[in-house]
């Protein structure tokens, strides 16, 4: 009797593929600026500290130096480091995942084991985006609280947003219009 084993345990079977090279070392630039920052935060932040600004970069929250410091960690290590996680549902639960040729790429385990590598690198991606992004408003928090000052100036707040909208459009870009997720011929 012969049992037939499913995408899904063919793919848990194979190698991961590893992730591409310069994903891995803008991740690692990434976070080596995000633990600098929250060690020159450490070292200058007040006793208060502003932490949450209206929409014209006006101060309108106030914090402890603790809070705030905590906020700057916290946020990174609990919800945005660990995203690229996600990529495991891949080999776990792919129909759940929602990406371009889905059908095709679930069909066999080198497929299956190559979409997750995709959807790893792609959460890499948005990951460092988004740890900029939270780098940039902290920052801008801590030279504010520097100057004792009542508003962020609008540079630095809204050039990162405008920053990282723009690379997360890329990202998207890459994942939906650029043929990233298209069938693959040394998968067939």
């Amino acid at each position: 009797m012969t049992t037939t084993s499913s995408p899904i345990d063919d793919a848990r079977d194979l190698p991961r593929e590893p992730t591409a090279p310069w994903i891995r070392v803008l991740a690692i630039i990434a976070v080596a600026v995000w633990l600098a920052v929250v060690i020159w935060q450490v070292m200058v932040l007040p006793d208060r500290v502003p932490t949450h600004f209206d929409g014209s970069g006006q101060a309108d929250g106030w914090s402890s130096k603790n809070g705030a410091l905590a906020f700057s960690v916290l946020i990174p290590l609990l919800c945005v480091i660990p995203l690229p996680s996600l990529a495991r549902l891949v080999l776990r639960w792919p129909q759940a995942i929602n990406a371009p040729n889905r059908d095709w790429w679930i069909t066999s385990g080198p497929r299956l084991r190559r979409f997750e590598r995709l959807m790893r690198e792609d959460l890499w991606l948005i990951t460092v985006l988004t740890l900029a992004l939270l780098v940039a408003i902290q920052v801008g928090i801590t030279m504010t609280a520097r100057a004792e000052a009542d508003s962020m100036a609008n540079g630095v707040l809204f050039g990162s947003l405008a920053v990282f909208g723009v690379g997360l459009f890329a990202v998207l870009a890459r994942m939906y219009a650029g043929g990233r997720y298209a069938e693959q011929p040394d998968l067939d």
